[in-house]
């Protein structure tokens, strides 16, 4: 994927404001623009060279179907179905830091718009979208940080 010096700017300040939330937020953010809403459709949807690259595994099982008048079949006995396991948001974390640009660019950023577009179109795409998406990425990270200072002056306040 060829991009820009704009573009490559862009890039990276998403990345840099998607690594720097806290590792449950990080972990959640890339699932649910991996995974979606609909489990099924996610995988279909998302290659398995983008899986790979952000710390899937991929778990085989054996799936065997009705016997029918086809069963003669070499093979037909038996097909195998993938599922995937999602990385330990530690792990995820490493691989999303040691990603350049490009890549960040085609396995993170082609998801988090395929996710985000519907809600929020307002964001068009490219260099927009990505502009949008560090802020988004910023506030999500701001409002983080204000309830867990919330939550710790609640603490504080009303001791056990």
């Amino acid at each position: 994927m060829k991009m820009n010096s704009q573009s490559r700017s862009f890039v990276k300040q998403v990345q840099v404001d998607l690594l720097a939330l806290c590792d449950a937020d990080l972990f959640h953010t890339v699932r649910q623009w991996i995974e979606g809403s609909d489990a099924s459709r996610a995988l279909l949807d998302v290659p398995q060279d983008t899986r790979f690259a952000l710390g899937y595994t991929r778990i085989l099982q054996e799936v065997h179907p009705l016997p029918d008048r086809h069963s003669d079949i070499p093979g037909a006995e038996s097909n195998s179905s993938a599922q995937w396991h999602a990385p330990s948001p530690y792990h995820l974390r490493t691989l999303l830091t040691e990603m350049d640009g490009s890549l960040f660019a085609q396995h993170v950023i082609t998801f988090a718009f395929q996710s985000l577009h519907t809600s929020h179109p307002e964001w068009y795409d490219g260099m927009t979208f990505n502009a949008h998406l560090a802020n988004y990425l910023r506030r999500m990270r701001v409002e983080t940080a204000n309830h867990d200072q919330r939550a710790k002056q609640k603490l504080i306040s009303n001791p056990l």
